[in-house]
């Protein structure tokens, strides 16, 4: 049947209307149909009629916005916090790199086989008050009775070296000033610095010489500094870090200078090495120069002077106490720092800072930084009171000291449960019965 004949007879029905217009809807809605077909089921917006359009519009829900899920919200959060985390290892890590790259590690260093300079100011014109050939020989008999070395996996000794180039016309290796052992026992949570004397007078088996123990560094290098401190107090130097007096200066001017207090007699005193250091420095003579004393902010140069400052008070002794005095304050101070000035300050310092530390050994002391800031910081001045004799020898002030007492001194703060000098004299005294009686070596 046509659609014409169908037409005419939804005309000619007795249907009511409406049967008729669905009819006529319907023939409609094919023909749009069979256009779709032709056209690749394309849509024409024409052919539907109003009032398909308004049923549409009414029975086509309205879309609702998608909602995360709490599990998918976790998931990104936690995302993000894991690419925050490894963007900030790997910037920790690079300036880990970078900094300990920065340190000088050349283990190659010349041998100097003649003796040490010695400087005008400790030329002293007497004659030996002891006998040099008998000293040898129990410095020799000590060394080879006494092999064994104490060590711990909860102690790292390191070696601090304060290098002075001021005593070398080559500038290639002066002597140290200082020598000082920091020592951490995790086990006890304590710090201890231990200040050797450099006039301690010792036997070189490797250069045949009797003479201060800085000389060892004259000869040898850190090394060879390392390995008879080893020697002679029996205990195990883990590593080395060493440092110029141009570095101790960049350092304290970075934390802003230091506040110490300085008597009178010492104010004047530094005068002469703030001298001799302004020379290095290129300063005019005076600079920096202090007149009186009291409590005093110290700024890079008048800390060293003050740290050298040696014919003050009890000399040598008095000298390595007010050396541990500037380094804790610099210590505390240092925790202040922001992170800009570290960074400056590691820049400027690192690349003339000697050491044969790993980058593994760096990162192990690094991680435990905070925990070290807890310890407990202990003193030691070796040789002790009681247990050395102050002698000349060969137009020098040297001294001889016990041996035995002294590194059973260190070894009983550093490794023992001694926190005082005092306590580990008391406890050595009372194993062996020598009561500040200074003997050679025995």
């Amino acid at each position: 049947m046509s659609e014409k004949n169908i037409n005419d007879a939804a005309n000619q029905t007795k249907a009511s209307p409406k049967l008729a217009s669905m009819i006529s809807d319907a023939i409609e809605n094919k023909k749009t149909l069979e256009q779709e077909e032709k056209t690749g089921n394309n849509w024409d917006d024409s052919a539907i009629t109003d009032k398909d359009k308004s049923e549409e519009k009414a029975e086509t829900p309205k879309k609702k916005k998608a909602k995360w899920s709490n599990k998918k919200k976790t998931g990104v959060v936690l995302a993000i916090i894991f690419i925050i985390f490894f963007l900030m290892v790997g910037f920790i890590v690079f300036m880990f790199f970078h900094y300990t790259s920065l340190l000088d590690r050349n283990t190659s260093e010349k041998e100097n086989l003649v003796p040490p300079p010695l400087n005008s100011s400790d030329f002293v014109d007497e004659s030996d008050t002891f006998n040099a050939e008998q000293k040898e020989k129990d410095l020799k008999k000590y060394l080879r009775e006494n092999q064994e070395k104490i060590s711990d996996e909860n102690v790292t000794n390191i070696l601090l070296i304060g290098e002075d180039l001021r005593d070398t016309a080559t500038e290639e290796r002066g002597n140290t000033d200082v020598m000082i052992i920091i020592s951490l026992n995790k086990e006890q949570k304590t710090i201890t610095m231990t200040s050797l004397m450099r006039d301690m007078y010792i036997w070189m088996e490797q250069y045949y010489e009797s003479n201060r123990l800085n000389s060892a560094y004259w000869h040898g290098g850190c090394e060879y500094l390392e390995q008879c401190i080893e020697d002679y107090f029996k205990i195990d130097i883990d590593r080395y870090v060493r440092v110029s007096f141009q570095e101790f200066i960049t350092v304290v001017e970075a934390l802003g200078g230091i506040d110490m207090y300085v008597t009178d007699d010492e104010a004047i005193g530094m005068h002469d090495p703030m001298a001799e250091q302004n020379k290095y420095l290129g300063n005019s003579r005076e600079t920096d120069w202090l007149w009186e004393g009291g409590d005093l902010h110290l700024n890079g140069n008048q800390a060293l002077a003050y740290a050298r400052l040696r014919y003050v008070g009890n000399s040598d002794w008095e000298r390595t106490e007010r050396q541990r005095k500037v380094i804790k304050e610099i210590i505390a101070k240092s925790k202040n720092m922001s992170l800009l000035q570290i960074d400056s300050l590691l820049n400027d310092v690192l690349p003339n800072v000697h050491t044969d530390m790993t980058d593994g050994e760096i990162a192990s002391i690094l991680l435990d930084v905070f925990d070290y800031l807890e310890y407990d910081v202990q003193e030691v001045r070796i040789p002790a009171d009681g247990y050395y004799s102050n002698e000349i020898r060969a137009n020098m002030d040297v001294l001889l000291f016990n041996a035995n007492a002294n590194s059973a001194i260190i070894q009983k703060v550093v490794y023992g449960d001694c926190s005082t000098v005092e306590e580990a004299i008391a406890e050595y005294q009372q194993e062996t019965g020598d009561y500040y009686a200074y003997t050679y070596m025995y």
